[in-house]
């Protein structure tokens, strides 16, 4: 995961783990004490009650960021039903691990496509699937006692890969393999989820964001070598 320094993830890679959508127990919001502290911890740890040293918020957002962001919710990039075990859940639920998305975006079109890459993937994906969700900024930040603490994103993106798959899946989920992608509009009105190749994907971040012609998500636009075919 990269955090940028407007207190938000850029973009979080993660490994896909096949699960049957059971829903999580209850996981307090967590914390990094590593980006503040050299010294502290690398675990994660849920957010004490009080008063948090200034280090920390310099460092990452809290929860008191979100408090009156009556827009916004916490959103991940990672999503916990995109993993399985009890742990892997637990660690999403972190404030490095998520951005303020729009509650009727969040919740509605961005959350359906999560469902649906997640049937996808567990139903014709053999092998291993790698997922990169990321954003691009709007430029907008959520304040808090009139200071710029968090940035809004302008769209989220996501793509995966899985160079192991079912070549007798239907035609209409077959030819979103190995790799395929999405992006939407983080707003609450209007707002849709627009499934495209990775390449094309690539394109829109090119002319969205500050990468370089030849950004990929994925190592060698996620074929597979000829050697691994056989």
């Amino acid at each position: 995961m990269r955090c940028s320094s407007r207190r938000i993830p850029l973009y979080s890679a993660y490994t896909f783990k096949k699960n049957d959508r059971k829903k999580r127990m209850y996981t307090p919001w967590m914390y990094e004490p590593q980006l503040s502290t050299m010294s502290d911890t690398g675990d994660m740890q849920a957010f004490p009650r009080g008063y948090m040293h200034r280090n920390f918020e310099d460092a990452q957002a809290v929860l008191d960021d979100y408090t009156n962001a009556v827009f916004y919710e916490r959103g991940h990039l990672n999503p916990d039903e995109q993993q399985a075990d009890p742990d892997d859940k637990a660690s999403t639920y972190t404030l490095t691990n998520v951005v303020p998305q729009v509650r009727e975006f969040s919740t509605g079109v961005w959350k359906v496509q999560e469902h649906i890459v997640r049937r996808r993937l567990n139903n014709y994906c053999r092998g291993t699937a790698y997922v990169v969700t990321g954003i691009v900024t709007s430029g907008n930040m959520i304040r808090r006692h009139n200071i710029d603490r968090v940035a809004v994103p302008k769209y989220l993106w996501s793509a995966y890969c899985c160079t192991d798959y079912d070549h007798n899946a239907p035609f209409g989920e077959r030819y979103k393999f190995p790799a395929f992608a999405h992006y939407g509009l983080n707003e609450n009105e209007n707002n849709q989820v627009l499934e495209l190749s990775v390449k094309k994907l690539e394109e829109f971040l090119q002319r969205s964001t500050f990468v370089d012609k030849n950004f990929q998500i994925f190592m060698d636009d996620c074929v597979q070598p000829p050697s691994a075919l056989h």
